[in-house]
């Protein structure tokens, strides 16, 4: 997988962003590295988050899409063509948009990925469910009351299932 910088932050401000790790190969560009640094409030990247290069005919398209997308999306997604990434994790509606629809990669978000983290197992617990999304409510995504109750409900049917 790989992500941006919006849900390596987000995640690590609703104490989370252990839970990537649970997806396997976490991919970042360099860019985005440098955007958590630069944003993150005293967070550190965790190791196992593997930071690479972008090839020249790759950085060429990121430099394209940044006419479109801010620059960390836009090398995000160049790395996830590059590397045929199974997802592309951003909170950004733009560059989800942009990778859905023109590179036709699969693109989650932080929410969808907690969602993802419960209906694999890897969160067992509805309350810690609830108050990990009620966490990310609290941190600096955007989240409409809608896509939170949404997200609320789908957690209470993958809990009763």
């Amino acid at each position: 997988m790989v992500c941006d910088t919006g849900p390596l932050l987000h995640l690590g401000e609703a104490n989370a962003l252990h839970l990537l790790q649970l997806a396997g190969e976490i991919l970042i560009p360099e860019v985005v590295a440098r955007e958590f640094q630069e944003n993150a409030a005293g967070q550190i990247l965790p190791d196992w988050v593997q930071i690479l290069e972008l090839e020249e005919v790759h950085e060429r398209k990121a430099i394209e899409w940044n006419r479109y997308i801010d620059q960390g999306e836009a090398a995000a997604l160049a790395l996830s063509v590059q590397v045929h990434a199974d997802w592309l994790l951003t909170d950004d509606t733009k560059a989800r948009q942009f990778a859905g629809q023109i590179l036709e990669l699969e693109v989650h978000g932080s929410i969808g990925f907690l969602l993802w983290a419960v209906a694999a197992g890897h969160i067992a617990d509805q309350k810690m469910a609830l108050e990990l999304l009620g966490s990310l409510a609290n941190s600096s995504l955007w989240v409409s009351e809608r896509v939170l109750q949404n997200a609320r409900t789908a957690i209470e049917k993958l809990f009763s299932a």
